[in-house]
This record gives C-alpha cells, sequence and structure tokens, in this order.
C-alpha cells in the first residue's frame, strides 16, 4: 500500500488552482453514473441507437450488482484519505468504501459498450473514462489499485453482460421469428 500513497501524494505534487476546479468536475461526470445514465437514456430514445441503449443499460444494472452491492462491501477498503488525513481534500468527503473505484467501474464499463458498437466514438469515451479515473486519484479518493481494478473488472463484466443481453435479446427475435414462420 505503501507505493500507492507515493504515487497519490506524486499527483498531488501537481495541484494547482487551475486542476482544484477541473477535477472535481470531470468526477462529477461519474457521480451515480451520471453521464452514462444520461448517455443510455438518450440512445434508447432513438430507434436507431436503441441497442446500444439496452446494452448499456443492462451493463450498468450490471455494474451496480458487482461493483456497489457485491465488491465494496465485501472489501470495505478505507479511503486513502482517511488514513493519511494531512492531505487537504478539494472535494466533500466519500461515504461508501474505496474498493473498487465506482466513477471508474461505470466509465469504463460503458466506454466498452460504447467501443463495441462504434470504434470511434469508443476512443472518446474511453478518453473520458480515463479522464474520470484520474480525477478520483488527484481528487485522493481512491487508491490507484481501486481505479485499476474498477477499470478491469468493469471491461469484463461489460464484454460479458453484451453478450448476455445479446443472447437473451437474439434468441426472443428468433424465437419470435420462428413462431411467425
Amino acid at each position: 500500500m505503501e507505493w500507492e500513497f507515493t504515487i497519490l501524494n506524486n499527483i498531488q505534487g501537481w495541484r494547482n488552482s487551475f486542476l482544484d476546479r477541473l477535477m472535481p468536475c470531470i468526477s462529477f461526470l461519474g457521480y451515480w453514473g451520471l453521464l452514462w445514465i444520461v448517455i443510455t437514456v438518450m440512445c434508447l430514445s432513438v430507434k436507431r441507437y436503441r441497442k446500444l441503449g439496452r446494452s448499456l443499460a443492462f451493463n450498468m444494472i450490471f455494474n451496480v450488482i458487482a461493483c456497489n452491492i457485491i465488491l465494496k462491501r465485501i472489501v470495505q477498503r478505507i479511503r486513502p484519505y482517511v488514513l493519511n488525513s494531512t492531505v487537504d481534500l478539494i472535494v466533500p468527503p466519500e461515504i461508501e468504501f474505496s474498493f473498487p473505484s465506482g466513477h471508474t467501474f461505470f466509465a469504463f464499463g460503458a466506454a466498452t459498450i460504447i467501443f463495441i458498437y462504434n470504434k470511434k466514438v469508443g476512443i472518446l469515451a474511453y478518453l473520458v473514462a480515463f479522464a474520470i479515473a484520474f480525477s478520483r486519484l488527484y481528487l485522493y479518493v481512491h487508491f490507484p489499485t481501486d481505479v485499476i481494478s474498477g477499470a478491469l473488472f468493469a471491461v469484463i463484466i461489460a464484454i460479458i453482460s453484451y453478450k448476455i443481453e445479446n443472447m437473451l435479446f437474439d434468441g426472443r427475435r428468433k424465437l419470435k421469428a420462428g413462431k411467425s414462420v
């Protein structure tokens, strides 16, 4: 864990007034998956993007279960600012456990689903996900392993949820097509 504090403390050396204003805004995009929920609702509202929206929604359900209900409760990792009270927080303290980073989990899960459907837009989504993940380190609310694990778990769960969602919905379409013949 010492190496993680070394990384976090080195990032704290980059602090300046511009980043102190920017990073909470970037991090805010990830609160409760807000950005990804808005994108999902927009996709679900447009017939052309409905399949993407359904995949995003399905993935978010898996993310809530995996990250917030299972992993955070099992691991119960204390946040870095609790263990190092000398850091000057620029955001309100978080109330949930640290591992894994939920912001990162939702961001990388959504980015992976978007990437599956559209590589160019997916790369942009991954850039946003990386920015959100980095903001969590800058703000000293997560350890590096919280962020790395959140990203890795999210990518794996996104791929699995995409495959399950496609099996369920494609299977249902095939059944309907078979009955109408």
